[in-house]
């Protein structure tokens, strides 16, 4: 062998100061959803206090395994016998969360690598958000986490959780706990998180996992979507977003996941001073709002401008199967909210279809000559629950209508607890009557004005989970999350198993509604991605879809921002030029005129 192919041979050694790759595909984060032993270092006797609060959390939802509480300074914590270190521990630990102060994180995370530790959760702050000597210390925290193989979330969070039974793991220092379920949830903020789980469980969503994630040094919302995607106990992945580390990444994982699992983000940072913001929370930096936009487009993300849009969506997608079409019948006992939810549903691309004529007529048998059996329909004031019943069966079985909607007003002589259970047993009649038919159920939502989430009636009766809102068409909220979620429906529908199928020119003509803005958030992209204004042109004008995954998987990141010009446009930018240009070469012989 000569002297060169010994030197070409020889395996590349990184540089001391570089971090190691990660593992793949979300892999070690088993040992942080599913830990088998969980130490915290740094508990507390006083409750009070963030170790106390999170120690306190692990033992009063029986987390499942050995909890090791890890005191220097206690030998027993909340009746817990404690150990002064990680090394001091008898039996193996397969999560570590460190509740300690930022100084002392990377001695006491290289401890946990030697005594064998799979993944740590890093409560503490002081790290790349707060810059300085805290981005080092950081990036050191990761080369050690990396060195012994193992996963980190945070540092600068509020812990995790998992609600399912054979785990029932609460490692965070929230108060609430949320109803267990099959939605996953991973927070930048850990602020945000305690009002995200409170919310979950005022509006009875169940939640498989719930992660903050914080500054994401390790883990990332890429590999939670990877893990989540294998999990079976996780239907929908809700996320709030600060910032996007890998760009390219997410476009693929979310596109790939979105297929089974709908994924409903909050990403905050729209504006410059939201930005810098969300640069001096979590250390990250946050892209421009148009080019996240075209990025969720993209990856078929539903992306909603608040917290309360996520969870009205969220509630939907829970509780109820994913409609069919935009068609929508309506059902109240008062005509001033069904017209606001009328332009509610019209206004976001829901269609208030007519009935049949067999539905209007099976209407017109039980109700009074008042009613009006028209689409809302309008069962008067006086309208019992044995009518809501009734009118709910028959309008779900009409062959016109994809999705329902009841609003229901309290007048005196009703029981709200009476209605709610009756749109529940219409419901469930209707459901039965399609089954025969060898037909799916239809989604009702319905509208209890005044209440918010779940009306007790329903929550009581196990077959319900029908999600209330407060108002019809509040802000376009409720209107906003129906459409959406019929928007994704539309797609997985239309394209089978992938979420973007290619789509020719012809098939989308220019005059087509909607098809100018889809090639205007194709031109961004690509714009944003980083690729030349003639090239991105012509992606625009040629299949903007296909060309912008392709330029996206090679481009890696989403970059500066570029306005990109119009076929029109560049056109017209030529003509100019080329004048101007005319201009300057005439000015010599005008001066030489004037002279």
């Amino acid at each position: 062998m000569s002297k060169s192919e010994v030197v070409t041979s020889a395996p590349r050694v990184p540089a001391a100061d570089a971090i190691l790759p990660k593992p793949p595909g979300g892999a070690g984060l088993e040992a942080v959803f599913r830990p088998k032993s969980i130490a915290v270092i740094g508990a507390s006797r006083d409750r009070s206090t963030v170790g106390g609060a999170l120690f306190h959390n692990l033992l009063k939802h029986d987390f499942q395994g050995p909890i090791y509480p890890v005191n220097p300074k206690s030998a027993v914590v909340q009746s817990v016998r404690a150990y002064p270190t990680i090394a001091d521990v008898p039996e193996a630990v397969d999560l570590a969360v460190m509740v300690v102060p930022a100084k002392f994180v990377n001695q006491t995370l290289e401890d946990c690598g030697k005594k064998g530790v799979k993944a740590a959760v890093v409560i503490s702050a002081g790290f790349k958000e707060v810059g300085g000597e805290g981005v080092q210390r950081e990036r050191d925290m990761v080369q050690i986490a990396r060195r012994y193989g193992m996963r980190v979330i945070g540092p600068n969070c509020l812990g995790v959780l998992n609600t399912e039974p054979g785990t029932s793991m609460d490692a965070t220092f929230a108060p609430p706990y949320p109803p267990a379920g099959t939605v996953a949830f991973s927070s930048q903020s850990g602020a945000l998180g305690l009002a995200i789980l409170e919310y979950a469980t005022a509006l009875n969503i169940g939640i498989s996992h719930f992660v903050s994630v914080g500054n994401k040094a390790d883990v990332s919302g890429n590999d939670l979507l990877e893990f989540w995607e294998r999990d079976p106990n996780t239907s929908m992945v809700l996320l709030y977003l600060e910032s996007f580390g890998n760009p390219r990444r997410f476009l693929e994982i979310a596109r790939r996941v979105g297929r089974t699992k709908p994924i409903v983000a909050v990403k905050s940072g729209r504006t410059a001073a939201g930005m810098r913001a969300a640069s001096s929370h979590t250390g990250s930096l946050a892209g421009t709002d148009s080019a996240v936009t075209a990025l969720c487009h993209q990856a078929g993300v539903i992306r909603t401008d608040t917290m309360e849009e996520m969870f009205d969506v969220a509630m939907v997608l829970a509780n109820q199967p994913v409609p069919t079409g935009n068609r929508v019948g309506i059902i109240t006992n008062a005509g001033g909210p069904a017209i606001m939810a009328t332009d509610a549903c019209e206004s976001n691309g829901i269609e208030v279809v007519a009935l049949t004529e067999e539905t209007r007529k099976a209407l017109q048998a039980f109700l009074p000559a008042e009613a009006s059996v028209r689409n809302p329909v309008d069962m008067i004031a006086s309208a019992t629950a044995e009518s809501f019943e009734k009118a709910v069966r028959i309008v779900a079985n009409d062959p016109n209508v994809d999705s329902l909607i009841v609003l229901y007003v309290p007048p005196i002589v009703t029981n709200p607890l009476e209605i709610a259970q009756a749109i529940v047993r219409g419901n469930e009649e209707a459901k039965a009557d399609r089954a025969a038919a060898g037909q799916g159920p239809k989604p009702v939502l319905s509208c209890f004005l005044g209440s918010h989430g779940v009306p007790e009636g329903l929550k009581s009766l196990q077959a319900g989970h029908i999600p209330s809102y407060t108002f019809p068409g509040s802000r376009g909220h409720r209107a906003r999350a129906r459409g959406e979620v019929r928007r994704v429906a539309e797609v997985a529908r239309r394209q089978g198993a992938r979420v973007h199928r290619r789509r020719s020119r012809r098939d989308a003509p220019a005059d087509r509604p909607g098809a100018r803005a889809r090639r205007g958030r194709g031109r961004q992209l690509v714009a944003h991605a980083g690729r030349s204004r003639v090239a991105a042109r012509r992606v625009a004008h040629h299949d903007a879809g296909d060309r912008v995954r392709a330029f996206g998987r090679r481009s890696g990141h989403v970059g500066r921002a570029a306005r990109v010009p119009g076929r029109g446009q560049a056109r017209e930018r030529h003509d100019h030029a080329q004048e101007r240009r005319r201009r300057r070469a005439a000015r010599p012989a005008q001066l030489e005129g004037r002279a």
